[in-house]
């Protein structure tokens, strides 16, 4: 025998799956994008490539003449290209660097074997320093 209440707790039933689907859509296409944004926003500050530019940058007369002292990184170290494996580690960052009189962006490209290591640093301002 069936009853309105078994109907009404099978629409119930039908109601949270949809809603359970939506919300596990919802996550999926959460997760996706935030993954990209640690890959290509901040992975690369783990990197000592990363840890050696700033620090290079926070020393330069050039860097610190524009911004001024201290020299503080943006949040995000924007990769454009990275591969590592076989004793071979380049690839390419950039990063805002700012301080109290002003800001600018810091490109780097870096190039590292067992045998020897490159490391190219450009500081562009909106007034077109480098």
């Amino acid at each position: 025998m069936s009853t309105d209440d078994d109907a009404n707790l099978s629409t119930f039933q039908g109601m949270l799956r949809r809603w359970r689907g939506i919300l596990g859509s919802l996550a999926l296409f959460a997760i996706v994008p935030l993954i990209l944004l640690y890959v290509f926003g901040f992975s690369i500050k783990t990197t000592e490539e990363y840890t050696c530019a700033l620090q290079t940058a926070e020393r330069s007369a050039h860097v610190i003449g524009f911004t001024g002292e201290p020299v503080k990184p943006g949040l995000f170290a924007w990769t454009s290209y990275f591969e590592s494996g076989g004793g071979l580690r380049q690839g390419q960052f950039s990063t805002a660097v700012s301080g109290p009189r002003g800001k600018g962006k810091l490109i780097v490209e870096f190039y590292r074997t067992p045998i020897g290591a490159s490391l190219g640093m450009w500081f562009k301002t909106e007034r077109g320093g480098n």
